[in-house]
C-alpha cells in the first residue's frame, strides 16, 4: 500500500495513474499462479501426448493446458478485480486517486462522509450498498463462469 502512495504522490491524480499504479502492482501474483499451474499442466499425460505426436509448443499451450488453467485464471481475475475496486476507492477518498471532478466509489464515498456531519447518512449508504452489489454481482459471475469451464466438474 506504501508503494501505490508513492507511485500516486509522484505520477499525479488521475484515471491513468491509478490504472498504472493497479496494474503495476498486480500483475506479479496473477503470473506467479498461471506460471505454477502451467508448470503443473505440461508434465500432464495429455499434453505430453501432445508433444510425442508433434504438436508444436504453442499449440498445446492453447490447445491442451489454456482450457484447463482457464477456471484458475478467471477467480484470480475476479479476486484482482474486487481487490482493484478497493484499492481505487481508498485511493479517491484519500484523495491520490481519481480526481473529485470524475465520477468514483471513493470521491462518492468522500463526498458523502462530508455529507454524514449534516445527518444525510443515505448518500453513504447508497454508495456502499451500489459497491457491494456490483462486487457481489461480479463475484457471483466469475463463480458462474468458473463452474463452467471448470474441466473436473464437466
Amino acid at each position: 500500500i506504501l508503494l501505490i502512495f508513492a507511485f500516486a504522490a509522484v505520477f499525479g491524480r488521475g484515471i491513468e495513474t491509478v490504472v498504472l499504479i493497479l496494474g503495476l502492482a498486480g500483475w506479479t501474483g496473477m503470473y506467479r499462479q498461471v506460471r505454477a499451474e502451467y508448470i503443473k499442466h505440461r508434465t500432464r499425460e495429455y499434453v505430453r501426448a501432445a508433444e510425442a505426436i508433434g504438436v508444436s509448443h504453442r499449440a498445446r499451450m492453447f490447445v491442451h493446458i489454456l482450457p484447463n488453467v482457464s477456471h484458475v485464471i478467471l477467480v484470480r481475475l475476479s479476486l484482482l478485480v474486487v481487490g482493484f475496486i478497493k484499492a481505487e476507492v481508498i485511493l479517491s477518498f484519500l484523495g491520490l486517486g481519481v480526481p473529485v471532478d470524475q465520477v468514483s466509489w471513493g470521491t462518492m464515498l468522500a463526498e458523502a462522509n462530508v455529507e454524514l456531519v449534516l445527518g444525510k447518512w443515505w448518500q453513504l449508504a447508497a454508495a456502499t450498498a451500489f459497491m457491494a452489489t456490483f462486487v457481489t454481482a461480479f463475484s457471483l459471475l466469475t463463480d458462474a463462469l468458473r463452474d463452467a469451464l471448470d474441466p473436473k466438474l464437466r
